[in-house]
């Protein structure tokens, strides 16, 4: 998941991984995330992490306690960061970082203090908009009203049905349930974990204890012994990579316990995130590894604490010299949210001590190491039928070494082999820890660090998967690790090493489906499920692209192929899924070749079909509302091609099934999950093509967060599922498994056209401007034009943004090189018109922003010439606010020279575009289309042989459907209807609070084939109306 979101010349992930927490802030703030005070007597820098949006500045000052003075700072920033941000006002104390682009960087800075030298770095993440956390916020005093402007006629009561009237209705909804479209996938709504925002340990995963066995590095604060503290008079050390005493080669670590008073003394464990809590009556199952040494012989006692009062407590009578697992059953005397720790002491001498563990014994399903039950329990209520996990980023890694490999987490030696511990395989005792991705490696006093105990491996996954009635769909590295973090490094496909990865692929088939007589098989058996799991699909890669994770994963297609013809039993099923990148057809530079090498491998390999290549690819994107609004025909066969020899001719691809492995519209709000609704009717509608679709991400919490939104929100003792989930619900419990032919009208948003202002701006660098004019196309009339002979700079024109304006000498100077100036010009009602202006680059990194069609600076077109490190010509959209990537089908090459004079050209006609420079022609295309409506619906039906109706309202009215259904012999009387719905676009449910928004379900009475029926204004509703 997140992995990060686009690029500026290289690609970038789809998720930050550092949390962008300028969420409820209305204008560009900055927000930094200190993992750690600056240590005495030393130089730093004032952030770590730096979180700031396009367009937008900010400063980053050097720190000195030391005695020395700075005599020099030396600021750079990584090559890939070069397209992401701007150094500018270098000097030895700081420098000013101006966000260029969407995606990461790492600035460094080399700083040298009498005759030491210090090198710092802080990672940047720049973004284009502002995410909306689940806290309250001041919300605007007048709900916004998304696309309707007059006031529409109300027909009827919401949630009442009516007399079936077409004349009285806002929209005619024609079913005929005799006609079957086609299929849906059985699969189309699922979930996906990736451990984001501590999903995994000190969330889902009902672990209370943190760095349980005391393998935190120097990452964390307090090193190995993080989350621990001293209890009396104790000498408690942890004993580090002992090969010969530890537990076992995955556990090399222990704390060694000696006590030297008369009083029993120890170590105390916090938890997670913002603690432990209990629960009056509950009962938990502490467990510990421990032995005695010197001759200890004594107890070892368990205390939950409640401050300084016990809430719980148990005795271990007695310990051996040999290392034994002790359990003892908890049970507490209060409720309790906060101040809450589990302690552990012995008397008077010395014992070692591995492997404290704190579970409540109410767990999901009551499963031995399980997960924590609220959670699971929401997760099981979205009536999901696939899981993706564990990734997501950790997939990748920030190296390969630190990357999710599912054989770590179920316990393997140092020669990939399964571990033997404690004569079993897959104890969690016998699983290395690992370092997840989101883990902050600048940090050296982290509070909140983020390590993977693997305790939620892969064997718990598949378990949860068919607990809550899913498939599980695992996602594997391809030998790559994180293209952004690590410029995606990957080993020599003809390496052992590379290799490796391929038969964990390989191997993991024979986990999941083999017998016990295999090796892996045998391993899963000894876990406790000795039937196969359920495996269809796996992913190969996370988010990777370009031709070298092509050939990598042309090297998995391979070999599975050669299996499936050596063992067809075990590896016939299996379908491999590669990624399109980190975005979406419209802005994504690297989503059309991953169709064009499908194209080419499936032409390379004839007799081959494209299942035999990908039994699906893999899209990642994260927008704003208003595309999934104006997106929700994405996968419509005119747009997405069912054609395998047509896959690269469509707008958007084509001829290879889709999984949607992540998409979420950036927001908690109403108004996003709404937007969301929408595209999901496109979803369904499109279900032959589309195979599985996944929120993304699964799990936040407010008190260490790497990414927002997200589904469900956490603390210790509750959760709150946000308004997206219950949409995600009421589409999960009422989907459909064929569509049936249906015809809405009246819902359309009249088309688009250009209309508005002209403007000129630079990006990154100075320009002139000289010889504006604009010209009706119809009548030749001149409507304005300035030669800056005189300077009217103030009055004629519109300054916008950043710059330094001026007229001189008979043209428009721009002297600045700040980020996106901009200034307009002339009518926002002039339409069908031509607009030339001669533009000089007096220098800077890029060129040209050449607005048109300005209605304001939150809704405008504009030519970007010379962006993307003066390497690319396009059309960028802002819409409401916000900054689309290049709009597909304009994007042409071009470089601009610095002192040339260009004669530029917008001629703009109705709903179409033509640019020229110099009169060769760059652009050529229409108002990209949109499917923005004020409703939307989907029709299908399901093996009940219900008639499912989905009626997506984005509209704040009321709004009447005209229901006439055809094609069925009878209809019930009764319908079940379930509603999702709002009274402001801002609803939001907040943790802890009662939720604005939930799922509401009901009967109504009065069904025919014929009714009018009325649904809230901001809702999402789904009637069920049975035919047997």
């Amino acid at each position: 998941m997140r992995e990060i979101m686009k690029r500026y010349g290289k690609k970038v992930c789809a998720k930050t991984w550092s949390l962008v927490l300028t969420a409820a802030m209305a204008i560009s703030t900055i927000t930094v995330v200190q993992t750690g005070e600056a240590k005495a007597n030393a130089v730093s820098l004032s952030k770590k992490n730096l979180s700031l949006r396009v367009g937008k500045k900010a400063k980053i000052t050097v720190k000195n306690t030391t005695k020395q003075k700075i005599t020099s700072t030396n600021w750079s920033v990584n090559k890939a960061g070069k397209k992401i941000v701007k150094l500018s006002k270098k000097n030895k104390a700081g420098v000013t970082v101006s966000g260029i682009k969407k995606g990461k960087a790492v600035i460094t800075a080399k700083i040298k203090a009498g005759k030491k030298n210090y090198q710092k770095t802080v990672k940047v993440t720049v973004t284009k908009k502002k995410d909306v956390l689940p806290v309250e916020s001041e919300r605007p005093s007048v709900t916004e009203e998304p696309t309707v402007t007059e006031e529409p006629k109300i027909y009827g009561e919401a949630g009442k049905i009516s007399a079936y009237d077409a004349q009285n209705a806002n929209y005619t909804l024609d079913i005929d349930s005799s006609n079957k479209v086609h299929d849906i996938s059985e699969l189309l709504y699922g979930i996906f974990i990736e451990d984001i925002n501590f999903a995994a340990d000190g969330g889902l995963y009902a672990e209370m204890v943190q760095n349980r066995s005391f393998e935190f590095t120097k990452l964390a604060s307090d090193n190995e012994k993080h989350a621990w503290s001293d209890v009396g008079k104790v000498d408690a050390e942890v004993v580090k990579n002992d090969s010969k005493g530890c537990l076992n080669a995955n556990n090399p670590n222990y704390m060694v316990l000696e006590n030297k008073s008369a009083e029993p003394s120890g170590v105390a464990n916090e938890g997670f995130l913002d603690g432990m809590s209990v629960v009056k009556d509950a009962k938990y199952k502490f467990s510990i590894y421990a032995r005695g040494i010197d001759g200890y012989t004594g107890p070892v006692r368990a205390a939950i604490m409640n401050g300084k009062d016990v809430t719980a407590e148990g005795i271990i009578e007695n310990i051996s010299a040999e290392w034994k697992k002790y359990e003892l059953t908890l049970t507490s005397a209060v409720t309790s949210y906060s101040d809450m720790k589990l302690q552990i002491t012995i008397d008077k001498g010395k014992a070692v001590v591995d492997m404290v563990s704190l579970f409540p014994e109410d767990t999901f399903k009551r499963r031995e190491n399980g997960l924590r039950k609220d959670l699971a329990e929401k997760l099981e209520a979205l009536n999901p039928a696939f899981l993706r996990f564990p990734g997501g980023c950790v997939v990748e890694g920030v190296s390969l070494d630190a990357a999710y490999d599912w054989k770590d987490s179920i316990g393997v030696g140092l020669d990939g082999e399964p571990l033997e511990f404690n004569s079993t395989y897959g104890d969690v005792a016998a699983r290395k820890q690992g370092q997840n991705i989101w883990t902050d490696e600048n940090a050296t006093n982290d509070r909140h660090p983020c390590f993977m105990s693997y305790g939620l491996g892969f064997y718990e996954y598949f378990q949860l998967a068919e607990d809550i009635g899913a498939i599980g769909v695992p996602v594997l590295n391809c030998g790559m690790c994180c293209m952004i973090q690590s410029n995606g490094y990957g080993p020599a496909i003809e390496s052992r090493e590379f290799q490796q990865y391929i038969k964990n692929a390989l191997d993991l088939v024979e986990f999941c489906k083999g017998d016990a007589s295999t090796k892996w098989g045998a391993v899963r058996s000894a876990l406790g499920h000795k039937e196969p799991f359920e495996l269809k699909y796996i992913g190969i890669g996370n988010e990777q692209w370009g031709s070298k994770f092509f050939k990598y994963y042309e090297a998995f297609v391979d070999a599975f192929n050669e299996a499936k013809e050596k063992n067809p039993e075990l590896y016939g099923g299996i379908e491999l899924m590669f990624s399109a990148g980190a975005d979406d057809g419209d802005s994504g530079r690297d989503y059309m070749p991953a169709y064009k090498e499908a194209a080419d491998w499936v032409a390379r390999h004839p007799g081959k079909a494209i299942n035999d290549f990908a039994g699906a690819i893999d899209h990642h994107y994260y927008n704003d509302p208003e595309w999934f609004l104006n997106h929700a025909d994405y996968y419509d066969e005119n747009n997405y091609s069912r054609d395998t020899a047509s896959m690269t001719d469509s707008r958007f691809g084509g001829g290879i099934n889709v999984f949607l492995g992540e998409y979420a519209a950036r927001s908690n709000t109403l108004k996003a999950a709404l937007a969301e609704a929408a595209y999901m009717t496109g979803l369904e509608r499109n279900g032959d093509i589309v195979k599985m679709a996944a929120y993304a991400p699964l799990f936040g919490n407010l008190t260490a967060m790497h990414w927002a939104p997200d589904l469900i929100w956490f603390n210790n003792h509750t959760s709150t599922s946000s308004v997206n989930y219950y949409v995600q619900k009421i589409f999960g419990t009422n989907a459909g498994t064929s569509l049936l032919k249906s015809e809405f009208a009246g819902a359309e948003i009249e088309k688009k056209s250009f209309r508005g202002k002209v403007g000129v701006g630079t990006w990154s660098t100075s320009a002139e401007f000289d010889n504006v004019k604009i010209v009706n196309n119809n009548t030749g009339e001149v409507l304005a034009q300035d030669d800056f002979s005189e300077d009217n700079f103030s009055s004629n024109w519109e300054k916008i943004s950043d710059g330094d304006w001026s007229v001189k000498n008979g043209r428009l100077i721009q002297a600045s090189q700040n980020t996106g100036t901009a200034a307009y010009f002339g009518n926002r009602d002039w339409s069908d018109y031509t607009y030339t202006v001669d533009a000089v680059k007096t220098g800077g990194d890029e060129g040209f922003l050449i607005p048109f069609a300005v209605n304001n600076s939150n809704n405008n077109y504009f030519w970007n010439i010379g962006g993307w490190g003066n390497t690319v010509s396009c059309l960028q959209q802002v819409s409401d606010g916000v900054k689309s990537d290049q709009i597909s089908g304009t994007v042409k090459d071009c470089r601009l020279k610095a002192g040339e004079t260009y004669h530029l050209k917008v001629v703009v006609t109705d709903n179409h575009v033509k640019c020229y420079i110099n009169e060769v022609l760059y652009v050529d295309c229409d108002v990209p289309k949109s499917s923005n409506a004020e409703s939307y619906q989907v029709v299908s039906t399901d093996k009940t042989g219900d008639i499912i109706i989905k009626m997506v309202n984005v509209t704040g009215h009321v709004k009447t459907f005209a229901i006439d259904i055809k094609g069925a012999d009878k209809v019930g009387d009764t319908a079940a209807v379930d509603v999702v719905a709002g009274d402001s676009l801002y609803n939001d449910n907040i943790l802890e609070k009662e939720e604005d928004v939930t799922m509401v379900s009901s009967e109504i009475s009065g069904i025919q084939k014929q009714f009018n029926y009325t649904v809230p204004q901001y809702s999402v509703t789904v009637l069920r109306v049975k035919t047997k």
